[in-house]
């Protein structure tokens, strides 16, 4: 993974990044949700709708520009990320490893483990947390479980 000099902010998002987090989350997943599921535009937006939440959801901003989302919380004892997402044109540029560090970062300030599950056919995906030292812990049917602990 490279690690580039793009700067990179991360900003609460609002009730008006809704549309927003949509088109990043699409842009990043949509091929992977195509190849699970197939890619159903109102279920989709229906979906979104019912898991648009602004208290676990932030921006990742280059140069004041959206580059990607990241939803992240804390509970039972662990930090789990639900989604990072990032635009075609900021992917492969560090950022996403560099926000995954700072998370790595606070679990172990706090002493907890992290937490995610990745589509069993996003095999880059997979591949990109193993690099940071997330391992497999269970699986379902579509998902891979994955945690990273100290």
């Amino acid at each position: 993974m490279q690690i580039t000099n793009l700067d990179y902010q991360l900003r609460k998002a609002t009730v008006e990044d809704f549309l927003l987090a949509y088109e990043i989350r699409k842009n990043a997943l949509g091929k992977y949700v195509e190849q699970t599921w197939g890619w159903d535009e109102d279920w989709q937006m229906k979906y979104h709708k019912e898991d648009f939440n602004i208290d676990i959801l932030q921006i990742i901003e280059v140069e004041g520009k959206p580059a990607g989302t990241l939803e992240s919380f804390e509970e039972n004892g662990a930090i789990t990320v639900s989604g990072l997402y990032l635009t075609v044109e900021y992917q492969n540029e560090g950022i996403g490893e560099r926000v995954m560090k700072e998370i790595i970062a606070e679990a172990y300030s706090n002493g907890v483990p992290v937490k995610l599950q990745v589509l069993k056919v996003n095999s880059r995906a997979k591949r990109f947390y193993e690099k940071l030292g997330f391992a497999v812990r269970a699986e379902t049917e579509k998902h891979f479980q994955m945690i990273y602990e100290h």
